[in-house]
């Protein structure tokens, strides 16, 4: 999930994008900590990951993010503005949705839960190939799987989210 902050004045745009195999999924748009109805929006991802466009109905409103060297800029209602990004991934991998994310690129090699699974925190949950390495990504929280989106042998890009776990109480 990328999260991009305007600011010129200072709106935060969240958006939550599940990378699946199928193609990309919104899970969540808010503005300013309120949440947007996503059948509201489209998500369209450009052909390098360097642009991001949200378009509201058949396009009478669009937001446009679009990366220029290592500026991020959003346009918006005729208006320009660099924004800073935060990207969710290596450093805190388990969101605020309860999902778990690739912290860089890589191959699934193997899938060690299944969906409605209870698992303890440290357990790992699956391994990723990236850079020649095997990482055991395992479970920050107790809880329940939820869902899997991907298989082994499927690409992920930085940031997807693979698992998502329900906290137990």
């Amino acid at each position: 999930m990328k999260e991009f902050i305007n600011q010129t004045d200072d709106s935060n745009w969240a958006v939550g994008i599940i990378d699946t195999s199928s193609g990309y999924s919104a899970i969540k748009i808010e503005l300013d900590g309120e949440s947007l109805d996503l059948q509201d929006w489209r998500i369209l991802i450009g052909p390098s990951s360097d642009e991001v466009m949200l378009e509201r109905g058949s396009g009478e409103e669009r937001l446009v993010l679009v990366k220029v060297g290592d500026i991020w800029w959003v346009h918006h209602n005729g208006h320009s503005s660099r924004v800073s990004v935060v990207e969710r991934g290596a450093v805190n991998t388990f969101d605020s949705m309860g999902g778990l994310t690739s912290p860089m690129p890589g191959k699934i090699l193997n899938i060690m839960a299944s969906i409605g699974e209870q698992v303890d925190k440290g357990q790992t949950l699956l391994i990723l190939e990236a850079m020649k390495m095997e990482n055991r990504i395992c479970s920050p929280v107790d809880g329940i799987v939820s869902a899997i989106h991907y298989e082994a042998g499927d690409q992920v890009n930085q940031g997807a989210i693979l698992i998502e776990i329900e906290e137990a109480e």
